[in-house]
């Protein structure tokens, strides 16, 4: 009988694990039956992923790929893969992943790099310069970045036979005050000047190359344009306007500065200015929301005071004037703050020449506050209630005869 029982739970250890192995083999499963590695062309190219699925009822997968330069759309039995051209010179690999069930299946999508010939212009950049904005003009952290072969003047402006590349760019991350650096990522060209995450503006973004007088050999916008960070390095594919295409490169460290302030002052400042010699231009309503532009500068001496507001008037420039908005879509009553542009400064500022020049000894945004023009007959004045952005309180007043020049209506 003991015979009998042992053999009885033989078969019965039998017939289980036969089960067992019955479930297992009826588990839902994918397979590629295409090549697990392919190799794509610089130019980018669309591939099909081939696969098969064992005790499953439906027959798509799930896709998954976590590289910008990868599109995929799943089909019966295949998935279709569009790989986007590869502008720069480094070779570069994705994986992409397929689940059905609790089953998966990787392919390595391999991409080949440009060769230097495919470029009008190979820059390699002696020069990285870096400010980070924060939030102050944007709801997405701001970091701006200058590539170039030699630096920027103290305001910001190129310097005489320099070559400069420039990118107005947004990550969502908030830089290390102790030690501020670009974050990695890549960057999309946004002609919509949206401010978004991993995007640089086109309103912000510009190259230029300077001749000897530090007068302008060429200035381009970007036609298109991407931008890759890695850790130590900075690397930009660029087509200008004209149609060349420049390869950017810069190797190093990516440290940004904390904050604009580029204001030259330690202390608040009072003005109590007369008999300056004022001009006052028209610039007429370039974006037809019915407010007029009108730049002010007052001359004294080796001093100069900008000013650069908004009304809806094209016979007088008087008013009371807010700081322009973050968002830069309110522009009624409004004074544009102190900022650099294309050709050095733009908006309202306090400076002093050197040497018939500005040099950057003295040299003060309006970043806050108020400011006032009464026009009364031909004298024109201009009341400050400002702060630079340094924190300093800008006050006083600035008066004298003026003239009207090019009025641009």
């Amino acid at each position: 009988m003991k015979k009998i029982f042992s053999i009885m739970a033989l078969l019965s250890l039998l017939v289980v694990a036969c089960e067992n192995g019955g479930e297992e083999n009826k588990k839902p499963t994918v397979t590629v039956t295409s090549e697990s590695v392919v190799e794509v062309g610089v130019d980018g190219d669309t591939v099909d992923i081939l696969y098969t699925i064992a005790n499953g009822s439906d027959s798509n997968v799930n896709v998954s790929e976590s590289v910008a330069w990868i599109d995929t759309e799943v089909e019966a039995s295949k998935v279709v893969v569009t790989v986007k051209a590869n502008d720069g010179l480094t070779p570069r690999e994705a994986k992409i992943k397929l689940t059905y069930y609790s089953s998966s299946a990787v392919v390595t999508i391999r991409q080949e790099g440009r060769a230097t010939g495919d470029y009008d212009v190979e820059f390699r950049a002696e020069r990285f310069e870096g400010i980070y904005f924060g939030t102050d003009d944007s709801t997405t952290p701001n970091y701006y970045v200058i590539i170039s072969d030699i630096s920027v003047n103290d305001d910001g402006s190129p310097k005489a036979n320099g070559t400069y590349y420039f990118f107005d760019m947004y990550h969502n991350t908030k830089a290390d005050e102790a030690l501020p650096i670009l974050p990695n990522g890549n960057y999309t060209y946004d002609v919509e000047n949206g401010y978004k995450h991993l995007t640089f503006t086109e309103e912000g973004s510009w190259y230029a190359v300077m001749n000897a007088e530090g007068k302008y050999a060429t200035n381009s916008g970007f036609k298109t344009a991407s931008v890759s960070v890695t850790d130590d390095k900075f690397e930009a594919i660029i087509e200008l306007e004209n149609g060349e295409k420049h390869h950017v490169v810069f190797n190093g460290r990516l440290q940004t500065s904390i904050g604009h302030v580029r204001s030259t002052l330690f202390n608040d400042v009072e003005f109590d200015v007369e008999d300056a010699t004022i001009t006052v231009s028209l610039l007429g309503d370039e974006d037809g929301d019915g407010q007029h532009n009108w730049f002010i500068e007052a001359k004294k001496g080796d001093k100069i005071y900008m000013v650069d507001v908004f009304n809806a008037s094209t016979e007088s420039c008087a008013g009371l004037y807010q700081m322009m908005d973050v968002d830069g879509k309110d522009f009624a009553n409004r004074y544009l703050p102190g900022l650099l542009g294309e050709d050095g400064l733009v908006g309202s500022w306090y400076v002093k020449l050197t040497d018939g020049a500005i040099k950057g000894d003295v040299m003060v945004p309006m970043a806050e506050g108020v400011i006032q023009i009464v026009v009364e007959g031909d004298t024109l004045r201009i009341e400050y209630g400002c702060k630079d952005d340094a924190g300093n309180n800008i006050t006083g007043s600035v008066s004298g005869k003026f003239t009207v020049k090019d009025v641009l209506l």
